[in-house]
């Protein structure tokens, strides 16, 4: 359980940064813009990108997407009223952001099998390591002599 969480914090501090960066770079953008500027790679996927890359890890259903395509718009709405709210100090606001991802996690999972679970568990855990710094992991002991 207390490992779970751990990949879930650890996701949602990744997607955060993915989100705050998106967002500046989409609140820097003129509307329609190409994206042809180096944010661009860094801005949060929109609900439908999402769910493709999810279904595509995942193989889901139809039933499956249609459950979890509301899960991901309304976790897209929140982050963005979220950003634009200027009385959030940054603490705070990563502090929600991380919740808004867990919830939003945790609903997505609910619609999942078991082994969609799996995947999707590995999946976090994967981004989750990625947080740390290059090779993923804390960094390694040093020798004992």
């Amino acid at each position: 359980m207390n490992k779970r969480l751990l990949t879930m914090a650890g996701s949602g501090l990744l997607v955060l940064g993915v989100a705050i960066g998106g967002a500046r770079a989409t609140a820097q953008e003129p509307s329609g813009g190409g994206g042809e500027h180096m944010g661009q790679q860094h801005r949060m996927m929109s609900p439908d990108e999402e769910l493709k890359r999810l279904d595509s890890r995942l193989k889901l259903t139809d039933d499956q997407k249609s459950q979890i395509k509301p899960i991901l718009e309304d976790r897209q709405k929140k982050m963005a009223d979220l950003h634009s709210d200027t009385s959030v100090s940054p603490e705070d606001r990563r502090t929600k952001m991380r919740s808004i991802m867990e919830d939003s996690n945790g609903k997505i999972r609910d619609v999942l099998n078991d082994d969609q679970k799996k995947q999707f568990d590995d999946m976090q855990q994967h981004m989750h390591g990625r947080t740390r710094g290059p090779g993923g992991g804390a960094p390694p002991a040093p020798p004992q002599p």
